[in-house]
C-alpha cells in the first residue's frame, strides 16, 4: 500500500473510499493501485494528536482531503 499526502484514482477500476477518517483507494482489478491519505509513522496515535496547553488539544490531519472530496461531488 503506498501511503500519499493526496490519493487519485489510477484506473477505471479504482475505488475511493472513506474508513475510519482516511481516505483509502482500493482496486479489484490490480492490487498495486492500493493508496492510503495521509503520512507514515511509527507512532500515529501521538504524532495525531499535539497538546500545545493543558487543556487544548489540537487535531490535525482531520480536513484531510476535503477539497479532493469537493471534487469528487
Amino acid at each position: 500500500m503506498k501511503v500519499r499526502a493526496s490519493v487519485r484514482r489510477l484506473c477505471d477500476a479504482c475505488r475511493i473510499v472513506r474508513r475510519r477518517g482516511r481516505v483509502y483507494v482500493v482496486c479489484k482489478e490490480n492490487k498495486k493501485h492500493k493508496q492510503r491519505q495521509g503520512y507514515h509513522s511509527v507512532s500515529e496515535s501521538t504524532a495525531a494528536v499535539t497538546e500545545h496547553s493543558r487543556n487544548e488539544k489540537v487535531l490535525y490531519g482531520s480536513s484531510l482531503g476535503v477539497s479532493f472530496w469537493r471534487g469528487m461531488l
